[in-house]
């Protein structure tokens, strides 16, 4: 499974993509709710900012808080499992069921049913135009 992660450096914004196998492995990973994944670099992550290497989640209580520093290359999940899972759920129906051009926002709003306030959001896109590195 090689999804990538995308992050602009000045808004913070993160857009993870793969192809629907690779999402539905994804999905069934953060079913654990621990674990890491390395991230494919892409070379031209026009118009982000920068392209991440990793993804870690890591079990705790309650809902998740998705987060990713300035100086890391990495995309940090934290949160219980029951929201691993409905996170999970989105990840994979989307992937089962989307257009080539459609996105799933994940975007904290209160009442959430599985992300924390203060969590980053997140784009999930299929895989389309933005070409990896060899």
């Amino acid at each position: 499974m090689m999804v990538k992660v995308l992050r602009d450096d000045s808004t913070g914004e993160l857009e993870l993509f793969g192809t629907r196998s690779e999402l539905r492995a994804l999905g069934r990973q953060l079913r654990s709710g621990q674990g890491a994944v390395l991230l494919e670099k892409v070379s031209d992550p026009f118009p982000y900012s920068r392209s991440l290497s990793r993804m870690t989640f890591r079990q705790t209580s309650g809902k998740i808080t998705i987060s990713s520093s300035g100086d890391s290359g990495s995309v940090d999940l934290r949160g219980g499992l029951e929201s691993f899972s409905l996170l999970a759920d989105n990840i994979e129906g989307f992937a089962a069921g989307a257009d080539q051009d459609d996105h799933l926002h994940v975007d904290y709003f209160p009442d959430h049913d599985y992300l924390a306030e203060g969590s980053g959001s997140v784009v999930v896109a299929l895989d389309g135009d933005v070409i990896p590195t060899s």
